[in-house]
């Protein structure tokens, strides 16, 4: 039982080193973001469930269950570092001030609204360009006037889609689990692999979604109008041909 215990510690190390190896240099991750971020899931969860066995199995080795004992000592120690390590995640997991902002602006009605392409889309006056999905009841998509002004109609739907994309696929969230596991765990490299991985990777699901919509050019072009400076910009620009 030990060594099987061992095993399983050993693998879970050896999934939380690999994979992260192995999703960063594979080239079919930037066509199939989706699929890359959901590998990257499953990568984390079969670590922990992992970890938790080999716990579990290493702790009832070394603790004989006798009579009154409870059989599941080994789990519950096991779910319990597991329960820790959750918790330092989830109190890490907090929404940035922008977004804050952005949603007390939505909810006072200081920012007028819009219908772009069936979509309630908040616009606020500000010369530079902006656009951002902000989750939550109270949220929802934004758009600067600087912005808004520099795109022609379908490069404007395509902004739009995008960033509805964010928020129906709730990369917020994805994006915000995959950096609080980073500030959990900074001493692991796949974790900060995993942290840029992933916002790079809910981008390009995003520009997907968005090409579906309106059609690739579309989405390149308002790639380069909104961030030209941006070297991720250009990757998009580039990936969407």
């Amino acid at each position: 039982m030990v060594i099987t215990g061992i095993v399983l510690i050993v693998l879970a190390l050896a999934v939380v080193v690999v994979a992260p190896r192995i999703l960063t240099r594979s080239a079919w991750t930037i066509d199939r973001p989706r699929t890359a971020l959901l590998s990257w899931s499953v990568a984390v969860l079969l670590g922990a469930l992992g970890f938790v066995a080999g716990i579990t199995l290493v702790v009832l080795a070394n603790r004989p269950i006798t009579f009154g004992a409870s059989p599941t000592h080994g789990l519950n120690i096991g779910v319990a570092v597991l329960a820790v390590l959750a918790f330092v995640v989830a109190v890490r997991v907090r929404p940035g001030p922008e977004h804050q902002a952005v949603r007390e602006a939505m909810r006072s009605g200081v920012a007028p609204h819009r219908e772009i392409d069936g979509t309630l889309v908040a616009v606020v006056e500000a010369e530079h360009a902006l656009a951002c999905a902000v989750p939550g009841r109270s949220g929802g998509v934004l758009v600067s006037t600087g912005l808004a002004d520099r795109l022609r109609t379908d490069e404007l739907e395509a902004v739009v889609a995008h960033e509805r994309a964010h928020l129906q696929q709730r990369h917020a969230a994805v994006v915000a689990v995959a950096e609080s596991i980073e500030r959990a765990v900074p001493w692991i490299p796949g974790a900060r692999a995993m942290a840029r991985s992933t916002r790079v990777l809910v981008e390009f699901a995003a520009d997907d979604a968005a090409a579906r919509r309106t059609g690739r050019d579309a989405v390149r072009r308002a790639v380069l109008v909104a961030d030209e400076t941006s070297a991720l910009a250009v990757i998009r620009a580039s990936r969407l041909g």
